[in-house]
């Protein structure tokens, strides 16, 4: 009945040799919904036992029934503060907790949390023995805008393009700002085809949002490197150089494209990281 009303004080009253009548106040804590909600317990003048009792299990006020009325009044006065500091005090808690989560100017989640999503997403991985894929979406050209039309315009595309990434993916799916004008999806359960459809989608998101950009002398685009975590290949690290190899591909290839890593090109990478050549030199790759 509480989860269905708002509730602000809980008034009770604890009888005499009655031990079980408080104990239904160790419940209040358990359920966080329920841990604002002030209790004041009224006892018989001289039970102190039940009074004390009350306090030990959780209740915020004890006292009388011949306490005066304006006595009783000021004290639910001063209960309504405690309730709405405690509200305040648990929505500004969440509202840091949120922004030390969230990037700033696109409302994302930030690079911090994308790490540790990403570990977390590859140990669930390997326990369930199903794929992930990542994607490392990047705009096109971005200095070009940055330098064109001013860092403020700027902001305002990251923004947008922020809004359609968030409303492309599913709901099990997770969008990140990965730094700069560099995006980040992690798909849980989803092979690459899957993952290669949805970075379609956002490919066709986005020329219909670059509509509101047909001033632009180049047009807005985006290019997308996937990689997949399956079998024994979960190593989140590796995932990312992957998908930003197949990403660089994508930016060499002409832009505007989707390029994935396949697992059989790992060989192929390790040569050309290991010769220093650009990520991607000699990797095979499908667009």
């Amino acid at each position: 009945a509480l989860d269905e009303k708002s509730v602000d004080i809980i008034f009770c009253s604890a009888r005499r040799d009655h031990e079980n009548d408080l104990l239904w106040l160790k419940d209040l804590s358990k359920r966080d919904a329920w841990k604002d909600i002030q209790v004041m317990v009224f006892t018989e003048e001289y039970d102190v036992d039940n009074r004390v009792a009350a306090f030990e299990l959780g209740a915020d006020d004890a006292l009388s029934f011949r306490v005066p009325r304006r006595e009783i009044e000021a004290r639910i006065r001063t209960r309504l503060k405690t309730r709405t500091s405690l509200s305040n005090l648990r929505k500004a808690r969440a509202d840091l907790a949120r922004m030390a989560l969230t990037d700033s100017l696109t409302g994302l989640c930030n690079r911090g949390f994308f790490d540790v999503s990403l570990e977390s997403e590859a140990a669930r991985s390997a326990r369930t023995n199903t794929p992930f894929s990542l994607l490392l979406i990047d705009v096109d050209h971005f200095k070009w805008i940055n330098d064109t039309y001013g860092h403020q315009l700027g902001d305002t595309v990251l923004q947008a393009i922020a809004r359609v990434l968030r409303q492309t993916v599913r709901k099990s799916d997770m969008a990140f700002r990965y730094g700069g004008e560099e995006f980040a999806l992690v798909l849980p359960d989803t092979p690459i085809p899957s993952a290669r459809i949805l970075a379609e989608r956002v490919h066709s998101e986005i020329a219909e949002l670059a509509r509101s950009y047909s001033h632009f002398r180049q047009p807005l685009t985006v290019s997308v490197g996937i990689s997949c975590a399956s079998g024994e290949l979960r190593d989140p690290h590796l995932l990312i150089e992957q998908a930003d190899c197949a990403l660089y591909a994508a930016k060499r290839n002409g832009r505007n494209r989707t390029e994935i890593f396949h697992l059989d090109s790992r060989e192929d990478f390790s040569r050309s990281t290991e010769k220093g050549l650009p990520l991607g030199a000699s990797t095979r790759l499908t667009s």
